[in-house]
C-alpha cells in the first residue's frame, strides 16, 4: 500500500504545515499591500491637514470613508502574516536581524489595524455635530499621553520593523539591496507629504513592490524549499592563494 500524501485540496493543505504556511505567507505578501493600496485610493482625502478639513471630507463622502477604513484595516491585518513570512525566510541566514525586525513589525501590526476604528467615530461626529463641536471633541479625544502612546506603538514599530525585515531579506539573498530603501520611501512618503491621494498611492505602490516581489518568490518556490528556508547570506568569495615555489 502506498502512504497517503496530502492532496492539493483545501483539507489537504490544512494537514500539510509546509504548504499551508507557505501559501498563507504568499497570499498575505501579495494581497496585503494590494488591499492597502485600494484603501488609499478609496480614502476621501482632506484638502489640508486639519481636523476640520478631515471631518468635512468624511461627511461629504461617508460611504467612501467606510469602505476605505475597512480596506485599510484588513490590509494592515494581512501585513502581519506577511511580516512573519519574511522573518521565516531570513531567520536561517541572519537570525538576529530577522528576529528583531519580526518582533517590531508584529508588535506594530497587531496594534495598527485597531487604530482605524477612530475613522468611524470621526465620521459619526462629522455627520451629527456642527463642525466646531465635532473638531473640539475629536481634538480632545486625541490629546493626552495615552492616545500618543497608542499611535506611536502602532506606527513606529511597523516602519522600523518592516524595514529591518527588508534588510534581513537582502542579507539572506531573498531580495535585492534596493528593497530597504524603497520600503523606507514607501512608508515615509505619505507622512512627510502631509495629506493627499498622490503621495499616499505612491507610497502604497512602493510597499507593494517590496512585499509583492517577495510574495511572488514565495508563491513559486517549493514546499520543501520553504520549509528549509533555502536562502543563504551572500558572501564574498576570496581568491585562493597560490603558493609560488621558487625553482631550485
Amino acid at each position: 500500500m502506498t502512504a497517503h500524501k496530502p492532496g492539493r485540496s483545501f483539507l489537504g493543505m490544512l494537514s500539510d504545515p509546509r504548504r499551508f504556511s507557505r501559501l498563507i505567507a504568499a497570499i498575505a505578501l501579495l494581497l496585503g499591500p494590494i488591499v492597502v493600496l485600494a484603501g488609499m485610493i478609496a480614502t476621501p482625502w482632506e484638502d489640508e491637514a486639519t481636523t476640520a478639513s478631515y471631518h468635512d471630507a468624511l461627511a461629504a463622502h461617508a460611504s467612501q470613508a467606510n469602505v476605505s477604513a475597512t480596506l485599510l484595516h484588513f490590509g494592515f491585518v494581512l501585513l502581519l502574516p506577511a511580516a512573519l513570512g519574511i522573518m521565516h525566510l531570513a531567520r536561517k541566514a541572519t537570525p538576529k536581524v530577522a528576529h528583531i525586525g519580526g518582533l517590531l513589525a508584529v508588535a506594530g501590526l497587531a496594534t495598527l489595524p485597531g487604530l482605524l476604528v477612530t475613522d468611524f467615530y470621526d465620521l459619526a461626529l462629522a455627520q451629527a455635530l456642527p463642525r466646531a463641536e465635532s473638531v473640539k471633541i475629536a481634538d480632545a479625544a486625541a490629546s493626552g499621553w495615552a492616545p500618543a502612546v497608542m499611535f506611536i506603538t502602532g506606527i513606529l514599530p511597523v516602519f522600523v520593523g518592516t524595514v529591518v525585515l527588508a534588510v534581513a531579506a537582502y542579507r539572506a539573498n531573498v531580495i535585492g539591496g534596493w528593497a530597504p530603501f524603497v520600503l523606507t520611501a514607501g512608508w515615509l512618503l505619505p507622512i512627510v507629504s502631509g495629506t493627499g491621494l498622490v503621495p499616499a498611492v505612491a507610497g502604497a505602490l512602493l510597499i507593494l513592490a517590496v512585499f509583492g516581489s517577495i510574495g511572488v518568490k514565495v508563491a513559486r518556490m517549493s514546499d520543501q524549499a520553504w520549509a528549509e528556508r533555502a536562502f543563504a547570506r551572500t558572501t564574498r568569495v576570496k581568491a585562493p592563494k597560490i603558493a609560488v615555489e621558487s625553482a631550485a
